[in-house]
């Protein structure tokens, strides 16, 4: 499995150990056809109880901003579309998917609260900046780093060899991936996107969030999420916006006109939606009450 290096090959592989749930292909296969329901879709998701609790938590949460207890997936559908749905199953069910991968590589608590803080701060930047569908750039977000995953399950000897080198500084892990492997981490996110069948934007989110420079399509969305990574590491390890500053790409602060400033007096209230999120995200079905 090794001996095929390069991400479309390891996306791939990754179908041999994992699988996305049923509901979620079968989400896909009926969005992809000329003609669906809501009622059939919502058909679809119910059957996987445990996805359709984390759903309906999703949507009754103060991200999505509803003022009415959204009670039913059906009702869900019709408040967010389909589309939008679908991408918050993939979220959801991506934690389920990556569920086994050796603490030695990573802990993976810690790898989706820095997740699900980019999302949520990614979201609320993009709502602070008045951009059209704000909210999908929760899953964008959350899904950022997820080709690191797709790496730690295909290639794990090559992909502790990288940590080992790295000596747990993310900064230079892209960096290191390139020299080693020809490719990163990102490239390997993007091309799981597209197995995924999700957006064009999740694509180019996925493989660009580094360099949104880069970004022919989506910088401002690319550049959101660039600056909520960086600031959901400094908050991981206690840093403050400004003591970020270094890791953020001026082209980022330029497509989004957000500044420093207007960041650092959001965090405090998108730290607190994060931990939130988290627990809606990772909490077992049966402690949830939807």
């Amino acid at each position: 499995m090794e001996n095929q290096m390069n991400p479309k090959s390891l996306v791939e592989n990754l179908n041999q150990l994992v699988s996305l749930p049923d509901v979620c292909i079968k989400v896909n296969q009926l969005l992809g056809s000329p003609d669906y329901s809501v009622s059939h879709i919502a058909d679809i998701i119910i059957q996987d109880a445990d996805i359709s609790a984390r759903l309906l938590r999703l949507v009754n949460s103060p991200l999505y901003g509803q003022h009415i207890k959204v009670e039913t997936v059906s009702r869900a559908i019709t408040l967010l579309g389909a589309n939008e749905l679908r991408n918050l199953i993939m979220a959801t069910a991506a934690q389920s998917t990556f569920a086994d991968i050796p603490d030695e590589l990573v802990n993976m608590e810690e790898f989706w609260r820095h997740s699900v803080t980019t999302g949520v701060m990614s979201q609320s930047l993009a709502k602070h900046c008045n951009t059209l569908h704000s909210e999908r750039l929760f899953v964008m977000g959350m899904l950022h780093d997820i080709g690191r995953l797709v790496m730690y399950l295909t290639i794990p000897k090559k992909a502790r060899d990288i940590l080992l080198i790295t000596g747990g500084d993310n900064w230079i892990l892209a960096e290191v991936e390139q020299e080693i492997l020809g490719f990163t981490h990102l490239d390997v996110g993007a091309e799981l996107m597209r197995a995924w069948q999700l957006p064009d934007s999740f694509i180019e989110i996925a493989g660009l969030h580094n360099n949104p420079q880069m970004a022919k399509n989506f910088p401002l969305e690319a550049s959101l999420v660039h600056i909520a990574k960086a600031i959901a590491n400094g908050q991981i390890v206690g840093l403050s916006v400004d003591e970020m500053i270094w890791a953020i790409n001026p082209f980022a602060w330029e497509t989004t006109s957000i500044s420093a400033n207007e960041v650092t007096a959001m965090v405090d209230d998108m730290q607190a939606k994060s931990d939130e999120t988290m627990g809606l995200i990772l909490a077992p079905a049966k402690y949830m009450h939807a």
